[in-house]
């Protein structure tokens, strides 16, 4: 009697037969099954870098408060910039899309002696990629 031994090798199935004694070889089956390596999973999209705030820093206070800078964001091709009245929540200003990653308050924006939050979001093709936290300041009498 003829035995079919198989062994699986990380890739590959492997059959082959074993003499035991007996009449006629057993033959291997007819379609082996294979062991495919897997196909790898799509890549999930990687998710877009954080946007820090750097100037004015959490909690600042003073009479002038006018340079706005934050990190670059990888693919972003603009930002823009949000400034909010703590009190009332209005925006008291909104920039036009900026392709650095700092501006100056137009002389023409006046902030008044309140607290704002400021904020910032990253664009690729007019779309959000990624808002930053708020972050408060204050402007001083």
């Amino acid at each position: 009697m003829n035995r079919v031994l198989y062994y699986v090798a990380p890739v590959v199935l492997i059959a082959f037969t074993v003499a035991c004694g007996g009449s006629a070889p057993a033959s291997a089956p007819a379609a082996a099954p294979s062991r495919a390596a897997a196909a790898p999973a799509a890549e999930a999209p990687k998710p877009v870098g954080t946007l820090t705030l750097f100037e004015p820093i959490e909690g600042a206070m003073g009479g002038h408060i006018d340079m706005f800078r934050w990190s670059a964001v990888e693919g972003a091709d603009a930002y823009i910039v949000r400034i909010q009245a703590v009190q009332d929540g209005r925006v008291v200003w909104e920039s036009p899309a900026l392709t650095t990653t700092e501006t100056k308050l137009p002389a023409t924006v006046s902030l008044e002696p309140e607290p704002h939050t400021w904020q910032v979001t990253a664009r690729k093709a007019g779309q959000p990629l990624v808002t930053s936290a708020m972050q408060k300041f204050t402007i001083t009498p």
